[in-house]
């Protein structure tokens, strides 16, 4: 009987030490469709990533948005455990990253865009006379989209909505290529996608839902 009392009560300490050396986290915030509607009765997971204080991906929890697109949930892990996490919108068919690198074992508060969309303003200037057969071509290598511009002159040519390759995060790298004529355009495309090419190729700096970059393009 003494044994098993001892037994008892290391097990009730351990299990005493184990729960004061848990943290509860809470997740909150509001999920979007996009700009400017919410994202109601969609469920959102938050999914540890490989590194830190974690050998494999796990879900740490999830919770439900409100019709207003707010969620708040809560999951807990030990004191010590760190690494960062992913918020996904689970679907039938899978699940959709919303936003990755987030910081494991302390409260958040987020704003979410599925479509994170911001406006990319394309600005012409340099030395370069256009005619009227002169069609200035261009796009940007996170999406297939083809913009152009018949004889374009010095200003502002386009405004362009661009969505994220790296949604709800700040100062996303896009790359923009140009060309005037269909043949420079074509390998303008091409080179694009090279990482040490600089063939009529720009970075555009992005940063989500609700901001403007302004695009510098000089042709001369």
């Amino acid at each position: 009987m003494r044994k098993f009392s001892v037994i008892a009560i290391a097990v009730f300490l351990f299990m005493t030490s184990c729960k004061e050396n848990t943290k509860v986290n809470l997740v909150s915030g509001k999920v979007h469709q996009d700009c400017i509607s919410p994202l109601p009765n969609a469920e959102i997971a938050l999914k540890s990533n490989i590194g830190g204080s974690f050998n494999a991906s796990i879900i740490l929890g999830s919770g439900i948005t409100a019709a207003d697109g707010s969620l708040s949930f809560t999951y807990e892990l030990d004191e010590e455990d760190l690494g960062t996490g992913s918020l996904l919108l689970v679907k039938s068919t899978g699940f959709e990253v919303l936003i990755d690198h987030v910081d494991l074992n302390q409260d958040v508060v987020l704003d979410l865009y599925r479509n994170d969309i911001s406006k990319l303003i394309v600005q012409l200037s340099g030395s370069k006379v256009y005619g009227a057969d002169d069609t200035l071509f261009y796009g940007l290598t996170s999406n297939e989209d083809l913009f152009l511009k018949v004889q374009p002159a010095n200003g502002v040519v386009d405004t362009i909505a661009v969505i994220s390759s790296a949604p709800n995060s700040n100062d996303v790298t896009e790359s923009f290529y140009f060309g005037i004529g269909t043949d420079e355009f074509i390998r303008a495309k091409a080179s694009a996608s090279i990482g040490d090419s600089t063939f009529n190729k720009q970075d555009a700096i992005l940063n989500g839902c609700g901001t403007e970059t302004v695009l510098n393009l000089v042709i001369d």
